[in-house]
């Protein structure tokens, strides 16, 4: 297939099939060999998100982030890849947060637990294939720019009002739940970014 003779929606409906699809998979390969959040994670985290939402998380290190196989479809295409992956220090597959050695060669910060655990939460409210119809459509709505993602936004959102609490506890899932539901929420075509003040 030419990535290139695809129009934007034939497009979209590509990535979200391949990655709903990848995601899953991803969850599959590395849940057998992930491992509970670390303790001092979970205490750092505790009050921020549900007691139940820690529990269940795994985290897996990996030597690098593979990305995903579908991506063969742009390279023989001669189109760059939407997101490289290879270079992210984390990414979330479902409850399974995989951190990348290459870019965190230690413990991973706590800040970047919480990034990926707010899309734990976003996984757990949506599903994985809303998760990724939406992620997949505002990427491609913005021209792949990454920061430009509602799922995103409030992930980064978020962690910056983390690392700015110093130690002031907020609902971290409760207000995941007001950008995935409420009134500006990314049900639609227009709304999705959540204003932190």
């Amino acid at each position: 297939m030419d990535v290139r003779k695809l129009d934007m929606q034939k497009l979209v409906a590509f990535l979200v099939d391949n990655a709903a699809g990848w995601i899953a998979d991803q969850r599959e390969r590395h849940a057998p060999g992930s491992e509970p959040l670390p303790d001092t994670t979970r205490a750092a985290l505790k009050g921020y998100f549900e007691p139940a939402t820690l529990a269940r998380t795994r985290i897996r290190r990996v030597p690098v982030i593979e990305n995903p196989v579908f991506y063969e479809e742009f390279e023989n295409s001669g189109e760059s890849i939407p997101l490289d992956f290879r270079v992210w220090a984390a990414i979330t597959f479902d409850d399974v947060i995989v951190v990348n050695d290459a870019q965190v060669p230690g413990p991973p910060p706590h800040s970047v637990v919480f990034h990926e655990l707010v899309h734990v939460v976003q996984f757990g409210m949506l599903g994985v294939e809303e998760f990724a119809r939406r992620y997949i459509r505002r990427l491609a709505q913005s021209r792949f720019q990454y920061m430009a993602i509602p799922l995103e936004t409030i992930a980064f959102d978020l962690q910056d009002r983390f690392e700015n609490s110093r130690g002031r506890r907020f609902s971290a899932e409760g207000i995941v739940l007001t950008d995935l539901f409420g009134p500006e929420s990314d049900d639609d075509e227009d709304g999705g970014i959540l204003k932190l003040t």
